[in-house]
């Protein structure tokens, strides 16, 4: 993961959380979103991550890049304290320090 020291892990969850919540209902489905809304007060969930190989296809990033510079946050929906469901993966610089420098989004498909 990108160097815990660069990283204000609210500020990129708060983020991730304004990003999920205005375009969810453009890219979720529409049983996946009230599923969602259903759960969210009891099993709804954020984790902070590396972030995966995967997003070299849609960003243009080198792995190098990805491991030191970018984070990923996850977010969905928790079972026996595992993600049981997550509806979208966001990546962000680890060093952000506004919503609108960068982003990328993965939804649930």
């Amino acid at each position: 993961m990108a160097k815990t020291s660069a990283i204000d892990s609210d500020l990129l969850i708060g983020f991730a959380l304004d990003l999920f919540e205005e375009h969810a209902g453009d890219n979720l489905d529409e049983p996946d979103l009230n599923y969602y809304l259903e759960q969210c007060d009891s099993a709804a969930a954020v984790e902070l991550v590396s972030a995966f190989n995967d997003w070299q296809e849609v960003a243009d990033l080198t792995q190098d890049q990805l491991d030191n510079d970018y984070i990923e946050v996850r977010i969905g929906l928790m079972e026996d304290d595992e993600f049981d469901l997550i509806y979208a993966r966001v990546l962000l610089r680890a060093n952000q320090k506004q919503l609108d420098e960068f982003s990328q989004i993965k939804w649930k498909r």
